[in-house]
């Protein structure tokens, strides 16, 4: 693609010192008319370089170089999994997730925010006006799919990114785990195969685990993605009946899949007869703040089920998602929806409903991926200076997460062990693999209450790790 060749014309640019960090890069008018190219072309090429996290955009000012390339490496990609596996991770997620409850821990573990990222007076306002508008409402139960309010606020956000939806495709659930769970209980039995990210987000491996299936780790690149290559060689082989993937902002390493990508990946399984599980919870914290397209806004045949929550945007504690099927599976994803739970809590979906209507997402949306933009340079500038150069570390797209690579010898299961004694708390790599893979890894949550705690926990970290090479 044309503007994916002039954001690398510009990514090298930057890289070799022609245009330093803080630099202002030439206006998109002017690299329209010097390099005779459409200005839309341009535009494209400026957005897809703050995707990278490379450039910013500051308002009536331009575009500005954000940073050199970092000191460390990236992580590797994995390697291809010989076949479908069984999931058992139960246990070790449960000992994270202890140790994140207690109050005196520094918690890199658990992927939430710290609330001062999420707009809480703007939360207890929208709470405050349903409680006295809606007050015997909001003490009935508001069964499958959802309140419409709520339903017809996200349908109307999701046809900005593109997806034309009705409100009548979506069903609210407690969370956007619960809406990977209830969408693979649609198009998956017991024993059944998924495809899935290596690695990937713990808590889908805690759904297959618990629904039975099994998972075929598809080797991911930490700067461009799962490897579409790989993964059409695992359909024609195994046959998944189901694809889960994280393609804005992927759990744990960050990656964004380039549009094009987001496009064939659609059209793979539409090939390949094979549903796609898209989990969008990190969708709105793209680095440059605008939202990123959805693979549910290319799917025209009904294989994507959209998955996602305002827990990493909005609210960590209204534990609200949604899930959106296709017009066929409607009935039957409502009824194993009340089978789950019967009802997600009504005061909290109207509260968001209200939010949604009254506030200035946009807005909120910016600030958010700013705030996120600076917790994750300065959280990266700080394992670099205290850690060894021979440790690797993700660069993110967006969000608030960290994924770092040790030295082979490191077993970061037991580093957690050690690293609680002394109240911090990380999530270890084998958490994010079914089969055992990532031991030398973790993932560090960067969106801490302050600076000062997050270079505490780096320095014992720093310590722990330095003792061990």
């Amino acid at each position: 693609m044309l503007y994916e060749s002039l954001a690398d014309s510009f990514a090298h640019q930057i890289e070799t010192g022609v245009y330093p960090m803080g630099t202002k890069l030439p206006s998109v008018r002017r690299t329209s008319v010097e390099l005779d190219l459409s200005v839309s072309t341009c535009v494209r090429a400026y957005h897809e370089l703050e995707r990278r996290g490379v450039i910013e955009a500051r308002p009536r000012s331009g575009f500005f170089v954000l940073s050199n390339s970092p000191v460390s490496a990236l992580p590797t990609i994995p390697s291809e999994a010989e076949r479908p596996v069984p999931v058992s991770c139960r246990d070790r997620i449960l000992r994270m997730l202890d140790a994140a409850a207690e109050p005196d821990m520094i918690n890199f573990g658990a992927a939430s925010p710290h609330p001062e990222f999420m707009p809480s007076a703007a939360i207890a306002k929208a709470s405050n006006r349903i409680w006295h508008t809606a007050r015997r409402r909001c003490m009935t139960q508001a069964f499958p799919p959802g309140a419409f309010e709520l339903r017809a606020e996200i349908a109307g956000r999701l046809g900005m990114a593109s997806c034309e939806v009705s409100p009548d495709d979506l069903v609210v659930t407690n969370g956007c785990q619960a809406s990977m769970t209830l969408a693979l209980a649609l198009v998956c039995k017991p024993g059944d195969i998924v495809a899935v990210e290596s690695p990937t987000y713990y808590g889908l491996l805690e759904v297959l685990e618990q629904r039975g299936l099994k998972a075929l780790p598809i080797p991911t690149d930490p700067e461009t993605g799962i490897s579409l290559e790989l993964l059409q060689k695992a359909l024609k082989r195994w046959k998944p009946k189901a694809i889960a993937v994280t393609p804005t902002i992927s759990n744990p390493m960050g990656v964004t899949l380039a549009e094009e990508k987001k496009k064939n990946l659609v059209r793979l399984a539409e090939k390949y007869d094979t549903p796609i599980i898209e989990d969008d919870v990190y969708g709105e914290l793209v680095a440059s703040g605008r939202r990123s397209r959805p693979l549910k806004s290319w799917d025209h045949s009904g294989m994507v089920y959209y998955c996602s929550s305002a827990t990493k945007t909005i609210s960590a504690g209204l534990r609200v998602g949604w899930v959106l099927v296709p017009t066929a599976r409607r009935v039957e994803a409502r009824y194993q929806q009340y089978l789950a739970s019967v009802s997600v809590n009504t005061s909290a979906q109207l509260t968001l409903a209200n939010y949604l209507s009254t506030a200035n997402i946009h807005r909120h949306m910016n600030i958010a991926a700013r705030g996120y933009r600076r917790c994750r340079r300065e959280f990266v500038q700080q394992l670099e200076a205290k850690l060894p150069a021979s440790v690797s570390i993700s660069r993110p797209h967006g969000g608030f997460l960290i994924w770092v690579e040790l030295p082979k010898h490191i077993d970061t299961t037991e580093l957690l062990s050690s690293a609680l004694e002394r109240n911090v708390t990380f999530a270890p790599g084998e958490l994010f693999s079914p089969d055992g893979e990532f031991k030398n890894c973790l993932r560090l949550n960067s969106a801490l209450e302050s600076a000062e705690m997050s270079a505490q926990g780096i320095n014992i970290l720093s310590e722990l790790i330095s003792g061990q090479m």
